[in-house]
């Protein structure tokens, strides 16, 4: 499959003009889209210009990525703690799940 290119199905709503590639004309929904689909898909065609572009939109992309996941990690986290806090608060032996269960 070295060579080829996916035509994948898209659909522009009416009214909208997205950013358009100019190698394979595909719709992407933002100039920042367009530009990693021009590095990832359209490597060899860039000029250095792109090629840089590409670089610091992909650095930008996974910083945001692993701010993300850390954000993530956090909050999971503390959803731990605080069913572990409420399980503590609410049973007297923490090794019996009879007393969490009303009867």
């Amino acid at each position: 499959m070295t060579g080829e290119t996916t035509t994948e199905e898209t659909e522009v709503p009416p009214g909208e003009s997205p950013a358009e590639c100019p190698y394979c004309g595909r719709p992407l929904e933002s100039e920042e889209l367009l530009v990693l689909h021009e590095g990832i898909d359209h490597w060899d065609r860039l000029d250095d210009e792109r090629r840089e572009a590409f670089r610091e939109t992909y650095q930008r992309e996974n910083d945001d990525l692993r701010t993300f996941r850390l954000k993530l990690l956090g909050l999971l986290v503390l959803v731990y703690f605080v069913f572990l806090f409420v399980y503590s608060w609410e049973t007297t032996d923490p090794y019996s799940v009879v007393t969490v269960i009303p009867v």
